[in-house]
């Protein structure tokens, strides 16, 4: 069994918006470098380490954040449409969080972000970037949250220096899967699972913290839910035609994922959003790239299963992660029957 190292990506356009729909990174040419096999590689399998606070219940104060914290406007973690993440320190405890700075001007927008906050109430898991203290005024929301030093792990698939194995790849779904598997036990859905929105925990292991709850939505299988955001090469299908959405559709955004890690290649981007939409519709897509030439069945099968159009009846799935002489396998999907609906 062979493993794809990835090596140079050649063209990077601009990052994705999730809600204008707009094409966000392109990848066009990788290198295939030398190949080394399972048996070989050195696996870190150390579990995620939990944040250095225990689980709180947030609600936001109405007094600015500088009571309580030192904010630092050099130290930019990341940013977007929202607004940006700032490094901070609570000067009580001279802990070291981030400080979420959200743009909330009308009551529709600051209704959005207290949403995120009650989803962060609810989630309590080592794989799940976890809220310490909220902040609120007349322009803006501060969430303050658990602070990681790895980056995002988008920019370690396009790090030229950085050389992702399939094994790397399973441990960071493995990660990914079980974040996932407790929000979906919790009947709360991400729907905007994308490499941006998982962090590393530092920059050399495959531990990971999904971050960024601002589009979850609560899961009531009697209420059927409809979405119509998104980020466009990760929609599923029932995103794009405005249908009913559930488990699978944060499963297919993680085959996306999958197959962009293990070849830097996004599998629906066309030339716009339109084709780029279309190619989700048809669920056209293929492993007939030469970046995976050495990539195993089972992670091909692996993907095979997760970006499938016809599922809207199957509520996914139970993650069980095998491991034989300290060596974990791809993951196998069962249906689970507790989460069927007809």
């Amino acid at each position: 069994m062979k493993l794809l190292k990835i090596n140079r990506l050649e063209e990077i356009n601009t990052r994705y918006n999730r809600n204008r729909l707009e094409k966000t990174a392109f990848f066009q040419s990788m290198e295939k470098m030398e190949t080394t096999s399972f048996q070989e590689e050195k696996v870190n399998n150390s579990p995620t380490p939990p944040a250095p606070f225990d689980h709180r219940i947030v609600s936001a104060k109405r007094v600015g954040i500088s009571s309580y914290y030192n904010v630092s406007e050099n130290e930019i973690l990341g940013g977007g449409r929202f607004g940006q993440v700032h490094k901070c320190e609570e000067k009580a405890t001279g802990l070291k969080l981030a400080a979420k700075i959200i743009k909330a001007i009308g009551p529709k927008q600051k209704d959005e972000v207290k949403n995120e906050i009650h989803v962060m109430n609810q989630l309590n898991h080592v794989n799940l970037i976890q809220l310490y203290d909220a902040f609120e005024s007349k322009n803006d929301i501060v969430l303050v949250m658990e602070y990681v030093e790895g980056g995002e792990l988008f920019d370690r698939i396009i790090d030229e220096n950085c050389n992702l194995t399939e094994m790397d790849t399973i441990l960071f779904i493995k990660h990914i899967c079980e974040g996932i598997q407790y929000m979906h036990q919790m009947y709360i859905l991400h729907l905007d699972l994308k490499p941006e929105n998982i962090l590393c925990v530092n920059r050399s292991a495959n531990q990971i913290k999904i971050i960024d709850f601002g589009l979850a939505r609560r899961y009531q299988p009697r209420e059927k839910l409809r979405v119509n955001f998104g980020t466009p090469e990760f929609l599923a299908p029932e995103v794009v035609n405005y249908e009913f959405v559930s488990f699978p559709t944060d499963m297919w955004s993680l085959g996306v994922i999958a197959y962009m890690l293990l070849s830097g290649l996004s599998p629906f981007l066309g030339d716009d959003d339109n084709e780029t939409l279309n190619n989700i519709l048809s669920c056209s897509w293929d492993f007939e790239d030469e970046e995976f030439r050495g990539v195993s069945d089972q992670a091909k099968d692996f993907i095979s299963k997760l970006l499938i159009k016809d599922k809207w009846y199957i509520i996914p799935i139970s993650l069980k992660f095998v491991c034989s002489h300290k060596q974990f396998s791809w993951v196998e999907l069962e249906d689970q029957q507790d989460f069927k609906l007809f």
